[in-house]
């Protein structure tokens, strides 16, 4: 599923330098193709929000999403706050929901002893035993703003983005934005087709504001490399 062309070494040397680095034409482009199909056309998508407010279900109708959106602005301005599409793909597999699903197949995939070695040679952090995944669709409006990744009962290692948007262009917005002490914005990642971006937990970052004109959704698998 990795690209055979895949040289992991430059990126390793970037991560303990910066602690972040986006690696591009991260799949061989058949799989790719394939699981950005199957999100597109095959996952059954929740809208997902802060999760202490405990709303969940199907995405909204048009007139019902722009109400939502709204409440969700009205909250980021006094903290953390995100709305986006998502698909628990942990949960699903466990609880036996949506059989032959693909996703299932690629969480499988990322827990693998392959891919958890070769998560140990890219990191450097032979400690990482396990991959954590949500499929994610952020759509115009949508957004995920400050925060740093740390939580008290996960050891997180590294977060992970599989980019799978296409032909994504800077103007979409949907952008993994990383901040220094000082507040600035230090580095940018946009979300390229078919890239994996990766950094060290806890660090300050957001996805922001996907644009109203951009021409399609910005659709990934996230999640973290965990002790």
């Amino acid at each position: 599923m990795i690209s055979n062309e895949l040289e992991i070494e430059p990126w390793r040397t970037r991560l303990l330098r910066d602690g972040r680095a986006q690696v591009r034409d991260f799949l061989q482009a058949s799989a790719a193709e394939r699981i950005r199909e199957c999100l597109e056309h095959e996952v059954p998508w929740e809208v997902s929000q802060r999760a202490d407010l405990a709303m969940e279900g199907p995405p909204p109708a048009p007139r019902e999403d722009g109400e939502l959106l709204r409440a969700a602005y009205a909250r980021a301005r006094d903290g953390f706050e995100f709305v986006f599409d998502r698909y628990r793909m942990v949960e699903a597999l466990r609880d036996g929901r949506d059989p032959g699903l693909l996703l299932h197949v690629v969480l499988d995939f990322l827990n693998s002893p392959q891919f958890i070695e070769f998560t140990h040679e890219l990191t450097g952090d032979s400690r990482i035993r396990m991959v954590s995944a949500m499929a994610a669709r952020y759509r115009p409006g949508h957004f995920l703003n400050m925060h740093n990744d740390s939580a008290r009962d996960e050891d997180r290692a590294f977060a992970y983005v599989i980019n799978l948007g296409r032909g994504w262009q800077a103007d979409w917005g949907g952008q993994l934005q990383f901040f220094g002490e000082g507040g600035d914005i230090v580095e940018t990642f946009v979300p390229h087709w078919n890239s994996l971006s990766l950094f060290r937990v806890p660090q300050m970052h957001q996805v922001t504001l996907v644009s109203p004109w951009a021409r399609d959704d910005r659709y990934s698998i996230a999640g973290w490399f965990r002790r």
